[in-house]
Formats: structure tokens, sequence, C-alpha cells
């Protein structure tokens, strides 16, 4: 049986994780010519004021949809979702490339529509969204101090903007807080900060190592997994998320095995504000077709 999908899971908020750290990177920007040369930032210095810009918005921009991709038992899913003002949620659309049948979608549907029946439900969803999303703040206000930073070279951006790029190891002086966060010791790569905006704009991290650490439970991540975000340096700053993704396998307990396949892409805004109501009519309508993947 098809499963549903009411609401987002702790995967979407990967997206906005990607914000500041959200353990992203960026790819290629074709409008940008580089200059080559150094600049005299502070790197540490330059990372802790756009990871403080970055807390203090929402990780996940309300008002807007985006395609989810991810690889689940050895079939390959795509789900439309919709961050609306109160909760994500978001429908299966299409498996290996084929759209879901009519029978799958009326399913869903039903589902999405209980949702707003059920208080009870909704304040689940809500509560573990929220208790996601104060994880991955945690990690984002770890990144100044979890890695050591130096300048590879400056860019110039769109209108002029200096691009910082900068390389990032552990720091060997960083304890974790938290168990969760035995994942920073293991990670390394590139970043990009817009420095006129004070954005992270590209951040390309990847496993050097096999890392475990908890997440309620006991995690395994192998060596070679990594994390891609990508924004636009043209688009404005509150909504220029273009890709996200994550790839990582392990092990859980040490038994179960551990294979995350994740993307997101095709951020668009909405218009207006679009309540819970309002994003569920959208999915169970062809109001968001120009959304879909082709």
């Amino acid at each position: 049986m098809e499963r549903s999908y009411r609401s987002a899971e702790p995967a979407e908020y990967a997206v906005r994780l990607c914000v500041a750290f959200h353990l992203a990177a960026l790819l290629t920007m074709c409008c940008v010519t580089a200059s080559g040369q150094q600049s005299t930032v502070n790197p540490q210095q330059l990372v802790r004021e756009a990871v403080a810009k970055e807390l203090g918005s929402p990780f996940v921009v309300q008002n807007c949809s985006y395609q989810y991709h991810r690889r689940v038992s050895g079939r390959d899913e795509t789900l439309l979702m919709i961050r609306s003002s109160d909760l994500i949620v978001g429908k299966l659309v299409r498996v290996d490339g084929a759209s879901v049948s009519a029978d799958q979608q009326e399913q869903q549907d039903k589902q999405l529509r209980r949702l707003l029946e059920d208080s009870r439900e909704r304040q689940r969803q809500l509560e573990k969204q929220q208790k996601f999303e104060r994880y991955i703040r945690d990690l984002v206000e770890a990144l100044p101090d979890s890695f050591q930073y130096t300048e590879a070279e400056t860019e110039v951006g769109p209108q002029g903007r200096p691009l910082v790029h900068l390389n990032f190891q552990p720091s060997p002086s960083y304890e974790p807080a938290h168990a969760d966060q035995q994942v920073l010791r293991g990670l390394a790569g590139t970043m990009v900060i817009d420095r006129s905006r004070k954005q992270i704009v590209r951040l390309d991290a990847h496993l050097f190592k096999d890392v475990d650490f908890g997440w309620g439970v006991l995690v395994s991540l192998n060596k070679g997994g990594g994390l891609l975000l990508v924004r636009d340096p043209d688009g404005p700053p509150e909504s220029n998320i273009q890709t996200f993704s994550l790839n990582v396998d392990g092990r859980i307990l040490l038994l179960k095995k551990l294979d995350l396949h994740w993307s997101f892409d095709h951020f668009a805004a909405l218009p207006g504000v679009v309540d819970l109501a309002s994003a569920i009519d959208m999915l169970t309508t062809s109001k968001l077709a120009s959304y879909l993947p082709h």
C-alpha cells in the first residue's frame, strides 16, 4: 500500500539547514567571474556574522512550494511540498519517474483532508517539526566554533558583491555540547559567503571519516557521504535556495542499514499567505500543476 504524506518529515528541515550550514554545498555559480584576489576578511568572524544572520530567519521560508526527491527501498520518489503558515505538508507525485495512480492520489488526498479535522495530529506534527528545527539550529549555531576556516579566494559576484571562498576542517579544540553534534567532527569542505549580504551561498560538506553519534539512537555514518546546497546569488536573499541534497549511508544500532538520498529543488514562492487549509487545497487539486516535475 502506498504511504500518504500528511506533513513533512524532519528531512524537510534540511532545506533550511542548508541555509547556514544547512549542511550543504553550492554548485558553481555561472554568473560569477573570478578575481583570484585575497581579501583582508577574518574568515572565522565572517562565518560568525553569516550564521548569526541565518539564525535570525526561519529555516524553511513560509508560503513556498518545492520538490522533495528521495530513494526509499530501492525506488525513487518525488513529493510536492508546501510550507504553509502552519505546517509543512506534502504529497507523493511520482515513483521511479511515473505518476502515481488515481487511486493512490485519492488515498493521499483523503488523509490530507483528515489532517484539517484532527487537531491532535496537527499539534503532534507541529511539535515534531519544531523539535527538529531546534536540533538544526543547535548545529548551525555551532558552526563558527566547530570548524577552522581559511580563505581560499574572493570572487566578484552580482552587482560587484564579493563572494569569499573558504575551506574548513574540524577544530581540534571543539567539544560538542551534545552527542548529536559529534557529526561535525567528521565534516570538512568548502563554503562561499556573500560578504555584503552576510549570507552563505555555497557549502560543500563531506564526511572524511566514519562518525558515530546520537539522534536518539546510536547512528554510524560511513566515510564518503556529503551534502550540497545551492543558492542563487542573484535572487532575493530571503528566498534564493535553488537545491539541497544529502547522500549518506551507515547503520542504526549497528544492525539496520541507513541509506539516505534526499534532494530538494524547484523552490517557488506562492502568492499571499498560505495557511494549512489553502496548502491542502492546492495539493488535492490541480492548482499546483505548474510546479510538478516534468
